[in-house]
């Protein structure tokens, strides 16, 4: 009988412990599987929303449905693998343009932003994405902290001297962040120019999220 034998009890308590473990391991990597789709939709969903945001005033031009073709771009005066995006609506008309760049000039780079422009090259929005400026200092940039980033919407090549006040250029700057504001200035400058130098359309999509 299984309890007058020490053998086939320790082999049933085995066997059970490894059940247990093999179940416990499952619901784990479940539970991962599932967490991590829901990081993924989470992302994605920010990602649209932030996109959809660089060009506020397009659903007034659209005919039907806007969708943003992603593609992947590499420039010396945006940086290397950026995402960017052409904005289309049903008629296939192409609304803006959008792209992610990097500013080397940065007290602490990397500084990345995001910017979009109308088809006439006029800046329809500047965000930043990643800075590892000074907090308190460098970070006064950023749209949460100040309104400097409005500043730059409607400006052209042609339209605004392209630097900080401080340097007679256009453009305002904060007292002891001039290296962060001025980072910003001439990324904006080189976003523009790229965009102007890119064929966005013969660029390779992005790869599809998995």
């Amino acid at each position: 009988m299984l309890e007058n034998s020490p053998t086939l009890r320790a082999l049933f308590s085995g066997f059970t412990l490894a059940a247990i473990a093999a179940i416990c391991t499952l619901g784990v990597l479940w539970s991962e599987h599932d967490t991590e789709k829901a990081i993924a939709h989470n992302r994605a969903s920010a990602e649209q929303e932030l996109i959809e945001r660089m060009l506020p005033d397009i659903k007034s031009q659209a005919h039907g449905e806007i969708t943003y073709h992603c593609k992947l771009v590499s420039h010396p005066r945006l940086g290397k693998s950026m995402k960017a995006y052409i904005a289309i609506d049903s008629d296939n008309q192409i609304l803006g343009y959008i792209s992610s760049f990097n500013s080397m000039r940065a007290y602490n780079s990397p500084l990345m932003l995001i910017g979009g422009i109308d088809t006439t090259g006029k800046i329809t929005k500047i965000d930043v994405l990643l800075s590892k400026e000074t907090p308190g200092i460098g970070d006064k940039v950023e749209r949460s902290r100040s309104n400097y980033l409005a500043q730059f919407d409607g400006k052209t090549l042609d339209n605004a001297k392209w630097d900080v006040k401080k340097f007679n250029g256009d453009f305002d700057y904060f007292t002891g962040a001039t290296i962060t504001s001025r980072a910003v200035v001439l990324g904006a400058r080189d976003f523009l120019t790229a965009l102007q130098e890119l064929n966005l359309s013969a660029a390779p999509d992005c790869p599809e999220s998995k």
